[in-house]
């Protein structure tokens, strides 16, 4: 948990994409509002005495510099000085680069969040593998004797992400078949042997944790192994990388491993060892 709240607290450290947001923002409104404060006063000063002029108010000329400045441009106001058409072509120019500037920033907003939420996805997965390799280590700690076991970090559970229902019947069918005992949980089917527990969840991007595609299991003696890929058939299985008989039975003195599958693609190896 320490270590999970400290990628968290780096990774808020190491999004400058805000502080960048915050500060082009800043610069584009002190911007905006230089050009309208200064076009506008200007426009007024060359105006305000000109013959024919509708710019004679400072308010005047400071509202038709924030429409000319936005592109809107109603029309109600208009210089007819050249020094007031002049400061009107800059104001335009102005606008459109203000324009411009606000729609990168609502780009570079957007991309900033994506960033962040892959940067988060990607801090958990790093996390879940540390977390799997860390118990790894310990498993083949305790099978080499460095360790004795069992231990409190020990594998004790694994969830199972099938394709669909037909897969999660065919492997509940085969995990029974193997000697697993059914186990109550709240996510998935959960079946237990020994101290393991194997969760079979049919929405694989709802696991929390999973692994989806081949598992392999020992079934014990040639004898088991062909009787079990012989009843596969009537169960969703059919073998692959060995020739079996049209009643699902294995060549005679096949001992090697069976790998069978799914209609989905799920695969489950079985070994005599």
């Amino acid at each position: 948990m320490g270590r999970a709240r400290a990628g968290e607290s780096r990774i808020k450290q190491q999004q400058p994409w805000t502080q960048h947001l915050l500060r082009w923002g800043a610069l584009v409104s002190v911007f905006t509002t230089a050009v309208v404060l200064t076009g506008g006063t200007l426009v007024w000063l060359a105006e305000r005495h000109a013959s024919g002029a509708n710019l004679r108010h400072w308010g005047d000329a400071a509202w038709w510099a924030v429409t000319t400045l936005t592109t809107v441009g109603y029309g109600e106001h208009y210089p007819v000085t050249l020094l007031g058409r002049l400061v009107a072509v800059c104001i335009m120019a102005a606008g459109v680069a203000i324009i411009g500037a606000v729609a990168a920033i609502v780009a570079y907003a957007f991309a900033g969040r994506l960033a962040t939420r892959l940067e988060e996805a990607v801090r958990q997965v790093e996390h879940q593998v540390e977390h799997v390799g860390e118990e790894v280590e310990e498993v083949e700690a305790e099978v080499s004797g460095r360790r004795p076991g069992p231990h409190r970090g020990a594998l004790q559970e694994i969830v199972v992400g099938v394709a669909d229902a037909d897969t999660a019947d065919s492997l509940t069918w085969l995990l029974a078949r193997l000697g697993w005992h059914p186990a109550a949980g709240d996510d998935g089917i959960g079946w237990r042997a020994g101290a393991v527990l194997l969760r079979i969840a049919v929405r694989p991007w709802d696991a929390p944790v999973g692994i989806q595609g081949r598992l392999t299991f020992g079934a014990g003696s040639p004898e088991r192994l062909a009787r079990i890929t012989r009843e596969s058939g009537r169960h969703g299985f059919h073998a692959v990388h060995v020739v079996v008989a049209p009643d699902g039975s294995l060549p005679a003195g096949h001992t090697g491993p069976v790998t069978l599958r799914t209609h989905a693609g799920f695969e489950v190896v079985l070994t005599t060892s």
